[in-house]
């Protein structure tokens, strides 16, 4: 009991997280305001938020295991696998934008300027549409807590 709870509030916890760092990545994102210090700022925020995406990920896979409704049972679960679908694909996103961040740095730091504006376009949209994604997760998650569409 005290394990699941404890879970549950990890879990929340690198959720909000994760919300106000990819946000924060969304708004820092913007070739407008690109210079030195906000390319090295977006990548700090980017490294904290791909953290506690995977921290979201470890944290559920712990209240999985401590759930009292058991592995089995949420195992046989559609809605269950839509979730991890979801975060699938919005920790690839993470990973590619944290990547492409990465490279952005290394190439200013080596004196070879700041990425074109399509380029940071690009990167913006990715990471507004794994934050749009992320709107689905609760719907998903009450659901399933709640017993709708489960086996």
């Amino acid at each position: 009991m005290y394990a699941d709870t404890a879970f549950a509030v990890l879990h929340l916890l690198a959720i909000l997280s994760w919300v106000v760092f990819l946000s924060s990545t969304a708004a820092l994102a913007r070739s407008e305001w690109l210079n030195a210090a906000a390319l090295a700022r977006l990548v700090v925020v980017d490294r904290v938020a791909f953290i506690a995406g995977w921290v979201v990920l470890a944290s559920g896979l712990l209240r999985m295991a401590a759930s009292p409704k058991g592995l089995a049972w949420l195992a046989g679960q559609p809605l269950l696998w839509a979730k991890w679908a979801l975060m699938a694909l919005m920790l690839a996103a993470a990973w590619r934008t944290h990547a492409e961040l990465r490279a952005w740095q290394a190439t200013h730091q080596a004196g070879g300027g700041l990425p074109a504006e399509p380029a940071v376009q690009a990167l913006r949209r990715r990471v507004m549409r794994a934050s749009h994604l992320m709107l689905v997760l609760p719907l998903l998650a009450v659901l399933l807590a709640r017993g709708v569409l489960t086996r």
